[in-house]
């Protein structure tokens, strides 16, 4: 996976580190789907296909280590507040075992375009002294629009949107890697047809999750 260059907005991540507690149960609307079931055959909903590390990145931006703990979308324009569940979520973040690998994820949603509306990042100083940066729904959403980025899905559609992990470069904070080239995405989708054996590779798009702040512009060769 590839990242290449960085920008950085301290903005987008101030947050009171605080101490971790468990996280509110949520109900998304996004399903994830497993198998023979990853196909474009519902053409009322798109497939998006992303990527998760969440082990800990140790020495990370100050920090003993740091580890992804929550992402989610929401589908725009929304109006919802921040206790609201998401549309899609990822919490899969292990609380103590944790291996140095992507995990694959396929999830079914309504075609549109969906924005970052939460961010939960834990960090560690040393083993008693633990905090997680918070970024709610209201600090990502305004006037309809996510400030954190976007991606968007067709109904039929099979869409890529990138490999997520943390960067360390001033503070811990999420990044949006991707497979490089031409032969580096083919070998991705190569990794996926084993897991999605139903997944017709040659219709899946390139369609990376854009951000100013989390990710840069890439385009397929």
């Amino acid at each position: 996976m590839k990242r290449s260059g960085f920008i950085f907005s301290v903005g987008m991540l101030i947050c009171t580190c605080v101490s971790v507690t468990n996280l509110q149960a949520q109900s998304p609307v996004a399903e994830r789907v497993t198998g023979n079931a990853v196909i474009a055959g519902n053409q009322t909903k798109g497939v998006a296909l992303l990527a998760v590390r969440w082990d800990r990145r140790w020495n990370c931006g100050g920090f003993e280590n740091a580890q992804l703990r929550v992402m989610a979308f929401d589908k725009l324009p929304t109006a919802k507040t921040d206790d609201a569940a998401p549309d899609l979520l990822l919490d899969d973040a292990p609380l103590i075992m944790t291996k140095p690998v992507f995990e694959n994820y396929a999830f079914q949603l309504e075609p549109g375009e969906y924005g970052l509306s939460r961010l939960e990042i834990k960090v560690a100083k040393s083993v008693s002294d633990v905090g997680v940066f918070r970024v709610p729904r209201s600090k990502f959403l305004k006037d309809g629009a996510s400030l954190g980025g976007t991606f968007t899905v067709g109904a039929g559609e099979v869409v890529y949107l990138g490999h997520f992990y943390l960067d360390c470069h001033q503070q811990p904070i999420l990044w949006r890697y991707y497979a490089e080239g031409r032969d580096g995405f083919n070998a991705y989708l190569a990794s996926l047809k084993k897991i999605y054996p139903a997944l017709d590779t040659d219709k899946v798009v390139f369609r990376l999750f854009q951000s100013k702040e989390f990710g840069q512009d890439y385009k397929l060769p």
